[in-house]
């Protein structure tokens, strides 16, 4: 959505005032603001399209955790569930491309969409898990 957007340089200017976090306040206890974690799932979707559609310019948003790569996250702390899951799923996709179609009825029966409206949805969840993908390559997970 970020590399499609109609109006480009209105996004990149409102992009710093715009907030995504799932709990934009944890941060408090570290004496931080209200900002972004950076590894919730709203946080890693938003991270993801950023980075992919604001090429070459970077993110311009502050994470609590900013550098993904820097440690390895832990998959027992709320920074590191959420990126493992997501690990977890582009690996099965990837192994298995197949899989799109039927794994867009996990959270719910689509029955009353067309075969192509189904078929543009898989795509759609594809093309995100590539791109949260792209965003985590490099990105170490691990229990404790």
């Amino acid at each position: 959505m970020v590399a499609a957007c109609a109006k480009g340089a209105l996004l990149r200017r409102l992009v710093p005032s715009s907030l995504s976090c799932a709990s934009p306040t944890k941060g408090r206890w570290q004496g931080l603001g209200t900002q972004h974690c950076g590894y919730c799932l709203p946080c890693l979707i938003r991270r993801a399209a950023l980075v992919a559609g604001l090429h070459p310019d970077p993110d311009p948003t502050l994470y609590t955790v900013d550098d993904l790569t820097a440690r390895a996250l832990d998959t027992r702390q709320s920074e590191g569930v959420q990126i493992r899951s997501f690990q977890l799923a582009i690996e099965r996709l990837r192994a298995r491309p197949a899989l799109a179609p039927i794994l867009i009825h996990k959270p719910g029966p689509l029955f009353d969409e067309s075969p192509a409206r189904q078929a543009a949805l898989a795509g759609v969840y594809r093309r995100g898990l590539e791109e949260v993908g792209a965003l985590l390559a490099g990105v170490r997970t691990r229990p404790g």
